[in-house]
């Protein structure tokens, strides 16, 4: 059976990832179709666990799985380590006496609980052990109406860690923040802090020299190598980079020529626009830098695979997504001074063309908005599985470079 999994960041109050929630659903014919919570988790853990590697889609972090009311009673989360999983109590379990003792079991061998979808009439007399077994409740913050959740995070809050999720503005954040929130969950999250920003002249100017360079046909290899020379901080990375092991190089290094000898232009314009990103992260901008890289690569390897386009432009395009974002400009201004083909500038602006529509669809599987994947483009897609295969091998990637 196919599935598709994506994922979505937990932060703490640090804008530090605490964990993924691991979004899924059984898929045929390249969109996502209906199936019952049971089979979407059992489908969820035997691809993530067996298949794909649950670290590498959790980044050695957390990941929170949905449990139905029959999986929590037929115990299948002994099958997971305790030490990797949040283990989330759907909304539509029942609190019933048998739910209660097998929760209660599931905290005593040391696994993790978190009440998923909470709202506020579920504090009830019937709710209340479930409540108290908690470590995590999970509560939508834009339907939070009047102070009734204010009194739970005042009343349970030094025992449990109350998580806003579906977090969608800066204010809201604060609110949440205010209220005494310790986790949160949301696209807010995949935008920067306003007073943490970039500007657009953050950009290393010698990193826009060479691009400009590799541009030029022949490559000048001697030239590249004089401008990344005069950059001490480029010249620790770039060696640094062309001695690791992900480039598996048998024979060290030892100069800057050698190594972009080595490497090839296609990998140098990879390495050069990574570090373009690099230079406007920051930690509240972080995880979008992360997901941009990731997003970059998965473009590359969909190119490479369906043999539809210049791989190097779906790199770049995919890098670039959301540098609006990251530097708090609009994409016009962001993209000034960067020589870029002109199918990649109009996938950018968000102009019709088949990059824009691989963007879109790369970043609908991010967020799991499974209703846009059946909106076909006319363009060819890969499986399920391969898709997968295909994104693990992004993460893999952009962890063995920013790491």
């Amino acid at each position: 059976m196919d599935v598709y999994i994506a994922r979505q960041p937990i932060f703490n109050r640090k804008m530090k990832v605490y964990g993924y929630e691991l979004l899924y659903r059984k898929s045929l014919n390249n969109y996502f179709e209906g199936g019952d919570d049971d089979q979407a988790t059992t489908a969820l853990i035997n691809n993530s666990f067996l298949v794909f590697g649950f670290q590498e889609l959790t980044g050695q972090t957390k990941g929170f799985i949905n449990f139905s009311q029959n999986l929590i009673l037929n115990e299948l989360a002994y099958l997971l380590p305790k030490d990797q999983v949040v283990i989330e109590i759907l909304e539509r379990v029942e609190p019933n006496e048998k739910i209660i003792e097998a929760c209660k079991k599931l905290k005593e061998k040391g696994y993790i609980l978190a009440l998923d979808d909470f709202v506020l009439e579920q504090y009830t007399k019937e709710y209340l052990p479930l409540i108290e077994i908690a470590d995590i409740i999970k509560v939508e913050f834009p339907a939070i109406k009047g102070d009734g959740i204010q009194k739970i995070i005042d009343k349970f809050g030094q025992k449990i860690t109350f998580l806003a999720e579906k977090v969608e503005t800066r204010e809201e954040h604060q609110r949440a923040m205010n209220m005494g929130f310790k986790l949160f969950q949301g696209y807010y999250f995949s935008k920067p802090l306003l007073e943490n920003l970039k500007e657009i002249d953050a950009l290393n100017v010698n990193l826009v020299r060479i691009v400009n360079v590799l541009n030029i046909e022949p490559i000048d290899y001697d030239k590249i190598a004089e401008i990344i020379q005069q950059d001490v901080g480029l010249s620790y990375k770039f060696l640094k980079m062309s001695n690791s092991v992900y480039y598996g190089t048998k024979y060290r290094i030892k100069n800057i020529k050698q190594g972009l000898m080595f490497m090839g232009t296609d990998e140098i314009r990879r390495w050069v626009y990574l570090m373009m990103l690099r230079g406007v992260q920051s930690p509240e901008n972080a995880e979008l830098v992360k997901t941009s890289v990731i997003r970059g690569k998965m473009l590359s390897l969909l190119a490479k695979e369906l043999h539809t386009a210049k791989e190097s432009d779906y790199f770049i395009g995919g890098m670039f997504s959301s540098v609006d974002v990251l530097m708090n400009t609009n994409m016009e201004k962001a993209l000034v001074g960067l020589p870029l083909s002109q199918e990649v500038q109009d996938a950018l602006l968000g102009k019709p063309n088949q990059l824009r529509w691989y963007i879109d669809t790369v970043v609908a599987l991010e967020r799991a908005e499974w209703e846009k994947l059946s909106q076909a483009g006319g363009y060819p897609q890969v499986s399920a599985n391969r898709y997968m295969t295909l994104y693990l091998e992004a993460i893999r990637w952009q962890r063995s470079l920013m790491d």
